[in-house]
């Protein structure tokens, strides 16, 4: 495995249009780079199907999907990964953080945290009830010697591949947490943010968090970076200037803790 630390920025280029995947809980996207795609994180395990499908929509090869950015090493962002290296010639690119958590095949529990709310916990409790798939696990995946390791922040990789933007570490939500920020100010954040069930009080957290004051800093990091518009894995994209509106609204002592 490649391991790299923090590099100084270069030249800014172009911005690229992305392409949004919906799966069944999450979004996956796809950005142009050289020759191919990088893909930011992939679905549960069950949603490979689906997320194939999507592809031929979109009149995409597999054989495209040169790199992903795993956000972070949960189910839901994980699931597949198994699947995808071995059907496409991808690298991937995560925290180093991941590897350990990506071989034990579950989402970690031993940093603490909790659900944002009890109304997202009984929630939570009856998706578990109906839906027995849902387990916090996922097939382990090891980490190839052709894969990409972050130790933090890195301005210069994605350059290499033919994106304007870096990656930012933005823990909080969990330890292994990366987001991307293009130059033009595009953000994909993976679940260091979120627009999914602000109804129910989540105030553009993602339902589960172990840190507020690392989320809290993080986001302070990414509007720094000169993040504009957000684009979270659950719910619709949303103008950065909200993460600003909602920081400190949640303590990491009103967590409500279910493990």
């Amino acid at each position: 495995m490649i391991q790299r630390s923090h590099q100084t920025e270069q030249e800014n280029l172009p911005s690229s249009s992305l392409m949004r995947i919906g799966l069944s809980q999450s979004t996956v996207y796809l950005l142009p780079c050289g020759n191919g795609y990088l893909q930011i994180d992939t679905g549960y395990e069950w949603d490979y199907p689906a997320y194939c499908k999507q592809l031929d929509r979109w009149g995409i090869d597999l054989q495209k999907i040169k790199y992903l950015l795993l956000t972070h090493h949960h189910d839901d962002h994980a699931g597949f990964l198994n699947e995808l290296t071995r059907a496409a010639p991808v690298r991937i690119i995560a925290h180093k953080e991941a590897v350990a958590l990506l071989k034990n095949g579950a989402n970690d529990k031993s940093r603490g945290g909790g659900y944002v709310n009890n109304f997202i916990k009984f929630v939570a409790g009856i998706k578990m009830q109906l839906d027995p798939r849902w387990s916090l696990t996922f097939p382990p995946f090891t980490m190839r010697e052709e894969d990409i390791l972050l130790a933090g922040d890195d301005n210069q990789l994605l350059r290499e591949f033919g994106l304007s933007g870096r990656v930012l570490h933005t823990p909080g939500h969990c330890i292994d947490h990366l987001s991307l920020v293009l130059d033009t100010g595009e953000a994909f954040c993976g679940d260091a943010a979120a627009s999914f069930l602000l109804w129910a009080g989540t105030k553009y957290c993602a339902v589960f968090m172990t840190d507020m004051e690392e989320t809290y800093h993080s986001w302070k990091r990414l509007v720094e970076a000169g993040a504009r518009m957000i684009y979270p894995a659950h719910g619709k994209p949303f103008p950065a200037r909200r993460l600003v509106e909602n920081i400190g609204r949640i303590e990491t002592r009103q967590l409500v803790r279910f493990f």
